[in-house]
């Protein structure tokens, strides 16, 4: 029945216009139809066919965690940096709170180690002798502040982070200052502290602080707007580059004014008894520092201090010979005499400090007592018989025509031409 059923389906199939389907042949089980079946020739066992290989391993196969990533190049600069960027920031902060706290003589302008009497100095061969004389040294005072938070602003910035950038580009300015004038005049230029420290800073800003260390993050979650909780709140505009930097700068400059405000009692109550000594039988004017007229002379220490009677001659000479600055009696009884340089001789202005010292044996030696590295009044230390620089430590010979011993240049003071007639000596124009 079921053979008779397929026969009358495909007639039906055939009587309606379908084609006649080709019936499939039948082959036995395991057997392959005899096209695909390979020729006996091109068999082969299977123990003679090769074994599939496998790719060898070039080395121990690494896995790497998931989610991770190796440091970048960006911090290992920043980590590698942060010796030099503590180092240069430290010291500019503490550069800046010494020369407002620590510093009795600084801002005092009537101090030989003066702000005045540094730029004072510096004006004699610094290349923006110019600037210093018309803008520098008419505001003294003010300079010295500006510099001072200049400091502290730069050390703040590049040890917190904050306006890393141009806290870094600042002290590489400041730097690129100090070298125009305090270090123009060391010679070779390697003795000089100002350039490693700008190139310090120049490598700090064009690498960057890595996000290591930094107060700034935190600094914008405190002040800038956050965005708001909740799945369907409205996002925030986003915060400007130029505010960020803005608030960042803002706050750099006003910790670094705090600072200084708090740091400056401590001017008084760190201020050693004998620093008034500096000052002491001077008189403020137009010299390069705390100038003292021709009755003073220099004290062991180095500062200025009243003469005794020895020098009553050579204030009175002055009246009738200008270029008198000292008896031969008061400088032999002090070792060295202090005066105020009265014109223009050799490299020495008018209104500089001068020094004339007693060598013995009846012999003298007269100096511009403006230091050649950094512009400070030198003083006189008779147990060594040296012209010493109370600022950063010079040394000049007055015995080898002032040339420099010790300190940080090798540029010899400026020797004043001199002439002793009756016991006074006084300047050869």
């Amino acid at each position: 029945m079921a053979r008779s059923r397929r026969g009358a389906s495909r007639r039906s199939f055939e009587a309606r216009g379908g084609s006649t389907l080709p019936s499939e042949p039948t082959y036995g089980a395991g057997s392959l139809p005899p096209e695909a079946a390979p020729a006996p020739q091109d068999r082969e066992p299977l123990a003679s066919r090769p074994a599939p290989q496998r790719q060898a391993a070039s080395g121990p196969r690494q896995s790497q965690p998931r989610g991770r990533s190796g440091p970048s190049s960006g911090s290992i600069a920043a980590s590698a940096l942060l010796p030099l960027r503590l180092f240069v920031g430290f010291t500019f902060l503490y550069a800046g709170i010494d020369k407002i706290a620590l510093d009795p003589t600084f801002l005092d302008l009537s101090a030989r180690t003066s702000i005045l009497a540094q730029l004072q100095g510096y004006a004699h061969a610094s290349p923006l002798a110019p600037l210093i004389t018309a803008v520098a040294i008419p505001n003294a005072w003010l300079m010295g502040v500006l510099i001072a938070l200049g400091e502290i602003a730069v050390g703040l910035g590049v040890l917190s982070g904050i306006a890393f950038r141009a806290a870094a580009w600042g002290g590489a300015g400041l730097s690129l200052l100090f070298f125009l004038t305090a270090s123009w005049s060391v010679h070779p230029y390697y003795y000089g502290q100002d350039l490693p420290y700008g190139l310090g800073f120049v490598t700090l800003a064009i690498a960057g602080h890595g996000n290591l260390y930094v107060l700034g993050p935190w600094l914008d979650r405190q002040f800038l707007p956050a965005r708001p909780a909740g799945r369907h709140a409205p996002a925030p505009a986003p915060v400007s580059a130029q505010r960020r930097h803005l608030l960042h700068a803002g706050v750099l400059g006003l910790s670094a004014i705090v600072l200084a405000v708090v740091a400056r009692p401590l001017h008084d109550l760190l201020m050693p008894s004998s620093a008034a000594g500096l000052s002491s039988g001077s008189t403020a004017g137009t010299g390069a520092s705390a100038q003292t007229g021709a009755g003073s002379a220099y004290a062991s220490s180095g500062a200025y201090a009243s003469s005794g009677p020895g020098a009553s001659s050579a204030a009175a000479a002055g009246g009738s010979n200008p270029l008198a600055i000292a008896t031969t009696a008061a400088v032999v009884q002090a070792g060295a005499y202090g005066f105020q340089v009265p014109t223009a001789i050799g490299n020495a202005a008018p209104g500089d400090p001068g020094v004339v010292v007693s060598l013995g044996s009846g012999k003298f030696a007269a100096f511009d007592a403006v230091c050649t590295h950094a512009g400070c009044t030198v003083g006189f230390d008779p147990q060594a018989v040296m012209l010493v620089c109370p600022c950063h430590g010079a040394e000049f010979d007055p015995r080898n025509n002032g040339q420099p011993v010790a300190g940080p240049t090798n540029v010899p003071l400026t020797a004043l031409p001199i002439s002793i007639q009756g016991g006074e000596i006084a300047l050869r124009a």
